[in-house]
């Protein structure tokens, strides 16, 4: 192999190992409970667990949720019929990669934070693959962080 073709076959190893491996949430001066739930929501869509997904959202009230191609518009739902919602679209589409950036996750104020998930997936009936990212907004509540808010970023 030639030398630059050498250098073009490690320069696009290392460019596809570095797309491979997410780093994890856990960013440096991240509230640990924050990035636990991050990492709880990561686990539960790669999982396509509705289920572990349920404890996530908020405790009172209704979440936001405004999913580009799988949700009918904007609405807004219980914990229970979000639940439902979300086993609709897992049982519909498989996810082949979803991550949270730490540079992708901001806190603007006590209390709130913003992040951003890139969720890779294809639906299970065919189809090529799509790339959505998702905007989450968590709000504290009781020492702990809840889904408020899920959109997807156009």
């Amino acid at each position: 192999m030639k030398g630059w073709r050498r250098g073009l076959a490690a320069a696009a190893l290392a460019a596809a190992a570095g797309l491979r491996a997410s780093p994890p949430v856990q960013a440096e001066g991240v509230d640990p409970q924050l990035s636990s739930r991050l990492q709880r929501i990561e686990s539960a869509f790669r999982g396509g667990d509705a289920g572990a997904l349920r404890p996530c959202f908020a405790s009172s009230g209704k979440v936001r949720v405004d999913l580009k191609d799988l949700t009918d518009g904007p609405a807004s739902y219980g914990p229970g019929q979000l639940q439902v919602v979300f086993e609709q679209i897992f049982d519909g589409n498989r996810t082949r990669e979803f991550a949270f950036r730490k540079q992708d996750v901001t806190v603007p104020s006590p209390g709130t934070a913003f992040a951003k998930g890139r969720w890779v997936r294809r639906a299970r009936t065919a189809g090529q693959e799509t790339v959505d990212t998702l905007t989450f907004t968590l709000r504290e509540e009781n020492r702990d962080w809840r889904i408020h808010e899920i959109l997807t970023s156009r």
